[in-house]
């Protein structure tokens, strides 16, 4: 049993949070996370919400029913449900819903994995929802009087009840402990079963920390304690009246006011997703446990100076030495005490370097106090009346020879003699021996190489010319040169190539005070903003985990390893890793969207057309009109590990496919959005890398303007179409409009000239023909009557000046323009019938009906259907042997119908086809689009032509 273990003379890790910082009030009584990964902590002030750079407080102002809350849980959907002396209060992010339904202050509230909240007014159980609260009876006597009440990591519920022990809620039912006999005399103030134990119960009592396994009970630590906590390392942690108890495997540290904690009382400790441990304490706000790998020694643990300057290992193990401009002090057994140097002037004080040699000696270099020698029982002084030198580093060489840089120049040290030899004037600020055994000698100008012989000549290395060597070490068989601005050069002598390393590649800062290369390869640097480590196969920075860095300046040659613990002297005292010790992974960073701001701004006018979005209203696509295309998103990444050092990524999938560069900021404004779909995400990065477990997005569309839309562009199309058509109409009409100008000046001059020329004909040719007629009959007369062969020629001469007289009435007629009509054409057929017909016996007879359908014909076509059928009454006058013949013309539907039908005999099939008549006949109907019927039998001949009058009439414009 563990009854009073102290820790180190040391001072811990712990980040305090308070009223400063942004704390309600500093009496924290409770913690509990959301999924969101804040943090929400009780007070007795009200309620903040902690998002690991600033608070949120919720008070009576914001509706909360009291200021003094005492517990906290949350629900599965993240409603806040708060214990306070006045009842309870639910939070849902918008507003409290308050329920006053017990009469003692609430002072414990669980959620169990059915999502139903339990508490503790007082010493009774009760559960509540926003229907009511009902309290509840753990044994079958009731009057339970309940002490603890927890919720294990699956969700199910655990009372302590006072003379009865602990009891398990499972499927409505209470279930015993199984060593309730024992645990039944014991007051239970908090307990909970070990994660990485099973069936090992911790509780906390009047009398201690106790565990229950294996049916037995014990007792680990003595004392009065109030809340107990487990962390990711197994280690148990106690909330106590005087600070916090730390117990692991192997010891018990208490924390409290001496080593960077607080004295007062803890009452609440809690493991975050992050594994972080968070201690609410009554008076001093809220604290975090940083689990780093290093502790500090400053004046808190006895230093009188925290600028300390130099290390070395003590005579003894476990001993360790460190040197400050305040003097010389010794680390042992937890304890640091301060050791005397045997000399009256002031300047001893001022330690510069200490040095362990191979004979186990410690040499202690001072600025102005001398040069000193402990051999583990006296201390002495090693040159005599050298006074007023500045002893900056010191080094033992292969062979055993002291060497010394001084502000006088470098030094060979006579031991026996207790002399200086003066080998150079370089002013070095560190020694190093090289592998050959040469002396190398760091200064404000590059590195200097010393021989055997003593021999000083400048290592000719361009990339240290003019640089400060403010260090140097050996490692993976190359020198490393610590620069004042250059950072770290590593030079391979056996190949002369060289790397740099620099604040690009990693480093805390260019400016290198102290390097050490451990047993375990890897290079520890001491730098001016911080402490790097490079590994040694590569000469590769090691990236820092996500902790925050140690912000430190480190002190020139103050390093040392010792056994699996690096110390490191700086300004702000001794810090000491241990490279062995196991630093949980903190896990990921959480991200969320608070808030979306879209808004147009005009040019050259400050009002703008804003809305906002917040969180809640994201989860669907937000629609935007298109002048509202400036988006502002403002996020928020949790992680409380290391807050201030998360970076973000972020993309605006429909602009852009991969992540952005990282950045610090925690809004992002994009300008000038085009029309269109995007979906914004955004992820945390830590600065080791590691990305966050979510990823936040949005999705929003920005409607494009009425000139954008598909309907506008087809209206436009279809206008565009219409205006074509209607240009293509107006042109085409122009054309036709010109055309039938163009038609009607044509037959206008057809008219005039065919008027003309009918007149001409038939002045000319009428003429000409009454003269042969006059003639013909004057030379009749001449001829003996009794010459009939003279006279039938002259009879035939005036036969054929009929013909050809009645011939030209035909082409007169169809050259005179008033007779271009359809009706005058239908006349003219039948009076060319009659006159046919008048000398014989054959009876014509016409019969025409045009209904009022009467137009002008063309030329062409009046020509052919007058042939048609001029050769259809000759053929029936000269073939038919007809008694009737009737010549007819209807119009019925648009179709204009003409025939010839006669009684006669009928036509030979074989010789009217032979004929050329009937062949003409059909080869001016076809000229003219129309049909021709010829019907024969021995009841007679019927020839029917049918046209449509459309295509009749259409004809005259051609």
């Amino acid at each position: 049993m563990l009854n009073s273990l102290y820790s180190f003379s040391q001072r811990y890790n712990f980040r305090q949070y308070d009223i400063e910082d942004g704390l309600t009030q500093s009496q924290v009584t409770a913690i509990t996370q959301d999924s969101k990964r804040r943090l929400w902590v009780t007070t007795l002030g009200g309620v903040s919400c902690f998002n690991g750079k600033q608070f949120c407080s919720y008070t009576k102002t914001n509706g909360l029913n009291n200021n003094f809350t005492l517990a906290l849980s949350l629900n599965k959907n993240d409603e806040i449900w708060v214990g306070t002396a006045w009842g309870i209060s639910k939070f849902n992010g918008q507003k409290f819903n308050n329920y006053k339904q017990t009469k003692e202050w609430v002072g414990k509230l669980v959620t169990s994995h059915e999502g139903i909240i339990y508490g503790l007014s007082s010493t009774k159980l009760f559960r509540t929802s926003e229907k009511g609260t009902e309290f509840l009876n753990i044994s079958s006597e009731g009057d339970d009087n309940v002490t603890a009440l927890k919720v294990d990591d699956t969700g199910k519920v655990a009372v302590a009840v006072l003379r009865k022990g602990i009891f398990y809620l499972e499927n409505e039912k209470w279930r015993p402990h199984p060593l309730n006999d024992q645990l039944k005399n014991l007051y239970i103030t908090d307990f909970f079963s070990d994660r990485f134990h099973r069936n090992k119960l911790w509780f906390l009592t009047n009398e201690g920390l106790f565990a229950a396994e294996n049916n037995k009970i014990s007792q680990y630590v003595s004392g009065k304690f109030k809340v107990i906590e487990q962390d990711s390392k197994s280690n148990i942690w106690i909330g106590a009246a005087n600070g916090a108890y730390y117990l692991t495997d192997t010891a018990l540290i208490h924390f409290n006011g001496k080593n960077g904690f607080s004295n007062n009382m803890v009452n609440a400790i809690f493991k975050d997703a992050e594994n972080n441990i968070w201690l609410a304490t009554d008076g001093t706000g809220l604290f975090r446990f940083i689990d780093r790998s290093y502790v500090i020694f400053d004046e808190s643990q006895g230093l009188r100076s925290k600028i300390v300057m130099s290390l070395a290992k003590g005579p003894s193990a476990e001993e360790i030495w460190m040197g400050t401009y305040g003097g010389l002090f010794q680390y042992k057994n937890g304890q640091i005490k301060e050791i005397s140097i045997p000399s009256d002037m002031e300047s001893s004080r001022n330690i510069n370097f200490l040095y362990n040699d191979r004979a186990k000696n410690i040499w202690i270099g001072t600025v102005y106090g001398g040069l000193w020698r402990y051999n583990g029982k006296r201390m002495e002084q090693m040159v005599k009346d050298q006074h007023a030198i500045a002893y900056n580093t010191i080094l033992e060489d292969s062979r055993g020879q002291i060497w010394l840089s001084t502000n006088a120049g470098c030094f060979l040290l006579d031991q026996k003699r207790k002399q200086l030899k003066w080998i150079g004037k370089q002013f070095g600020s560190t020694l190093l021996e090289t592998y050959l055994g040469e002396i190398l000698v760091g200064t404000q100008d590059g590195a200097y190489l010393i021989n055997s012989k003593h021999e000083i000549s400048q290592l000719k290395l361009p990339q240290l010319a003019g640089s400060s060597i403010l260090c140097m070490s050996k490692a993976a068989g190359s020198v490393l040169f610590g620069t004042s601005d250059n950072g770290v050069l590593v030079w391979n002598p056996k190949t002369g190539k060289t790397m740099p390393i620099s604040t690009r590649d990693g480093l805390a800062s260019d400016h290198i005070y102290s390097m050490l290369a451990d047993d375990q390869g890897i290079i520890w640097v001491g730098t001016g903003k911080g402490i790097n480590k490079i590994n040694t196969s590569n000469f590769s920075v090691i990236k820092n985990n996500n902790e925050q860095a140690l912000l430190v300046e480190c002190n020139q040659n103050a390093i040392l390893q010792d056994q699996n613990k690096v110390w490191i002297g700086t300004t702000k005292g001794a810090i000491v890793y241990n490279s062995a010790s196991y630093i949980p992974k903190s896990g990921k960073p959480y991200i969320y969207i608070n808030s979306v701001t879209a808004f147009a701004q005009n040019k050259g006018n400050q009002q703008k057309q804003q809305t906002t979005f917040k969180a809640g209203d994201l989860s669907g696509i937000i629609t935007l009109p298109y002048q509202q295309n400036n988006i502002i998103v403002n996020f928020t990444g949790i992680f409380l590990t290391n807050p201030e050092g998360l970076l973000y990524q972020y993309r605006l999938i429909g602009l852009d496919t991969k992540f952005s560069e990282t950045i610090s900021n925690t809004s992002m404004n994009f300008s000038s959005v085009p029309p269109g779909r995007y979906t914004f995400q955004v992820k945390a990065i830590t600065k080791s890398g590691t990305s966050s477990l979510n990823a936040a997005s949005f999705t929003f569309e920005i409607t494009p303007p009425y000139y954008q839309t598909g309907v506008f562009r087809l209206f436009i199309f279809v206008l565009i179409v219409l205006l074509i058509l209607l240009a293509v109409y107006i042109i085409i009409n122009l054309k036709e409009r010109k055309r039938k100008l163009r038609l009607k000046i044509k037959l206008e001059e057809q008219f005039k000239v065919r008027k003309q020329t009918a007149e001409d004909f038939h002045d000319d040719l009428g003429n000409k023909l009454t003269r042969i007629s006059v003639l013909s009959e004057v030379l009749s007369s001449m001829i003996d009557e009794k010459d009939t062969e003279k006279r039938n020629i002259i009879l035939k001469i005036n036969d054929n000046v009929n013909e050809l007289y009645r011939g030209t009435k035909d082409i007169l007629w169809s050259l005179n323009p008033k007779n271009d009509k359809l009706s005058e054409l239908l006349e003219h057929i039948r009076e060319f019938g009659k006159e046919m017909f008048n000398s014989t016996p054959i009876r014509f007879e016409d019969h025409i009906q045009l209904n009022h359908h009467d137009g002008k014909l063309s030329l062409d076509m009046s020509r052919n259907l007058l042939m048609i059928f001029k050769e259809a009454i000759h053929n029936a006058l000269k073939h038919s042997k007809a008694g009737m013949v009737i010549f007819s013309a209807t119009v019925q539907d648009g179709v204009l119908e003409i025939g010839v039908k006669d009684d006669g005999q009928g036509l030979d099939a074989a010789v009217s086809m032979d004929g050329h008549g009937i062949n003409n006949m059909n080869v001016r109907a076809q000229r003219i689009n129309a049909k021709l019927n010829i019907n024969s039998d021995h009841s007679g001949t019927e020839i029917m032509l049918r046209v449509n009058l459309s295509t009749l009439m259409r004809a005259t414009n051609v």
